[in-house]
């Protein structure tokens, strides 16, 4: 397995620090979004979030992204008192035991210096702009984020109308005894394994994705709208592809679809991330997934536990699909 260096890692007094800041603010993420994230600008206009962190999270965004996708974080703060939530409705748990909020802090800070927007999707957590990867009973055999098995290599919100810049992840709790791993493929590495007639048949709107399984199953969200058949590469846009669930319209694209998938796994690099891990990576350039190799804890398994959001470069460009009382908040 090919280990992802850490780009960045707190010292313990760093963390420790960063810590102590963060759970001093009063205001939920989840009932006062907008007034939460003004007082993270606030703490960074009064140069409170520690001056390496903020400096690397500046320079970070300098990286050409198509070659350096991912940023990797170790050490980072997170709550020391963590809840367990059961499998039926771990989302309302959360909210009723969760007592403290600086993992969510972590990830506000780390958009406010990188210039970077936290944005919502109906869909997903009702609309949270933190929200958890973290197993639910009645998703365990879906593909999404709610899994307790295997999520096959994709794009977050693939063919979706709004698909996120970036994830951003925590880990909070890991499951050390079970071998789960993250998977990551940079998809210009994927692509040197292709030829150029292949690389442009990706480029040819030959493909279809139908929208995620939360999406489908938490309730009409999509206001009828019907994903669309699409180009796997689309320039700037990067490449949009779901194992199993992307096909080709016609032999030819499907049998360079499977080449594609192929190269996304002979390209692959795996890392398990412990607590206070955060990783970060370009969705348009990055295809993830997660592979359970072996369960030798199923229930500590159905407590592992990720805080991720969404982030984009400006809401603003993204406004159209906002609904209308919840600014940020993607209808679908």
């Amino acid at each position: 397995m090919q280990q992802i260096e850490y780009d960045f890692v707190f010292t313990d007094a760093e963390r420790d620090a960063l810590r102590a800041v963060l759970i001093d603010i009063a205001t939920s993420p989840y009932s006062d979004f907008e007034s939460y994230m003004s007082d993270m600008s606030r703490l960074h206009r009064d140069q409170r979030l520690g001056s390496r962190f903020t400096d690397f999270c500046e320079m970070s965004m300098l990286r050409d992204f198509a070659e350096r996708p991912l940023v990797v974080i170790g050490n980072a703060p997170i709550d020391l008192d963590l809840p367990r939530f059961g499998s039926t409705d771990p989302v309302q748990e959360k909210y009723r035991l969760k007592k403290t909020f600086v993992a969510e802090g972590f990830l506000a800070a780390y958009a406010v210096l990188t210039g970077t927007e936290i944005i919502g999707h109906l869909s997903v957590n009702g609309g949270d702009f933190f929200h958890d990867i973290y197993p639910k009973e009645s998703m365990f055999d879906t593909q999404s984020q709610k899994t307790l098995g295997t999520l096959k290599f994709h794009r977050d919100f693939t063919n979706h109308f709004v698909s996120p810049d970036f994830v951003n992840t925590l880990t909070l709790r890991d499951t050390p005894t079970n071998e789960v791993y993250s998977t990551f493929t940079v998809t210009a590495h994927a692509l040197e394994e292709l030829s150029d007639a292949d690389r442009e048949i990706l480029a040819q709107r030959r493909f279809h994705t139908p929208y995620d399984d939360v999406s489908t199953r938490e309730g009409n969200l999509l206001a009828g709208r019907r994903a669309q058949d699409h180009a796997v590469l689309s320039g700037d846009e990067g490449a949009r592809v779901f194992e199993g669930r992307t096909r080709g319209l016609d032999e030819e694209a499907q049998q360079v679809l499977d080449r594609f998938v192929a190269a996304l796994h002979a390209r692959k690099r795996m890392r398990v991330s412990k607590p206070g891990d955060s990783v970060t990576f370009s969705n348009r350039h990055v295809i993830h997934g997660r592979e359970v190799h072996a369960i030798h804890d199923v229930e500590g398994l159905k407590q592992r536990w990720l805080l991720k959001t969404h982030n984009v470069y400006t809401r603003q460009a993204f406004e159209e699909f906002f609904l209308g009382d919840r600014y940020g908040v993607v209808n679908g």
